[in-house]
């Protein structure tokens, strides 16, 4: 039996509370996907959303301290710095500093930069955590999530499957070297009248 979505948005937050966890930051990652395995359709992960995927999306920002991403995911999908959370970006070169992500009475992204190489995602955490930012929201994209898992940092997934098959030849929701087959503990199930499917995994 799937739950249904909550339409009040105090059930919703209340489903979603974002854990703690003691002496480090919890990391929780926020993807979707569609029936064949896809991350986006038309190139962006916005293609497939709809308005429960909308719904989980903002509950789990209100309640992360700070949403790690990777430099092509902000180009990608047109990202902006909220009020709330803060935005931490991790790159191999720069980010432009479009007036979305730089507005002039606006708080700024935390630019993480390997200069060519790849980002300790470690010493990455470890900052955050330093500045305060204890809830951690990944939002991809699929490599950056790739080289989280790798490393052992996902503490949980939220994955919506969207109930639509794309075809072509997008990324799936995590790309890089080959992950541990070690099994993840479903936490919840949640489904919708459009056929979306809201599911949390622990590691």
């Amino acid at each position: 039996m799937i739950d249904h979505l909550p339409a009040d948005d105090a059930a919703l937050a209340h489903r979603y509370a974002h854990p703690f966890a003691a002496g480090r930051a919890f990391v929780r990652a926020n993807m979707i996907s569609s029936l064949d395995g896809s991350a986006t359709a038309a190139g962006r992960s916005g293609g497939l959303g709809g308005d429960g995927d909308r719904r989980v999306f903002r509950a789990l920002r209100a309640q992360a301290d700070v949403v790690l991403v990777g430099a092509a995911t902000v180009r990608d999908e047109d990202y902006g710095t909220p009020e709330h959370p803060a935005l931490a970006i991790v790159t191999r070169g720069e980010v432009a500093r479009t007036p979305r992500l730089y507005p002039p009475d606006g708080a700024e992204p935390l630019v993480y930069s390997g200069g060519g190489s790849s980002v300790d995602l470690r010493e990455v955490l470890a900052d955050l955590y330093r500045r305060g930012f204890r809830r951690v929201l990944a939002e991809g994209g699929p490599g950056v999530l790739g080289a989280l898992l790798a490393d052992g940092l996902v503490d949980e997934l939220c994955l919506t499957v969207a109930p639509m098959l794309v075809g072509g030849d997008g990324r799936r929701i995590v790309t890089g070297p080959d992950l541990p087959t070690g099994h993840w503990r479903r936490l919840q199930l949640l489904g919708d009248d459009e056929g979306y499917l809201y599911t949390r995994w622990a590691r």
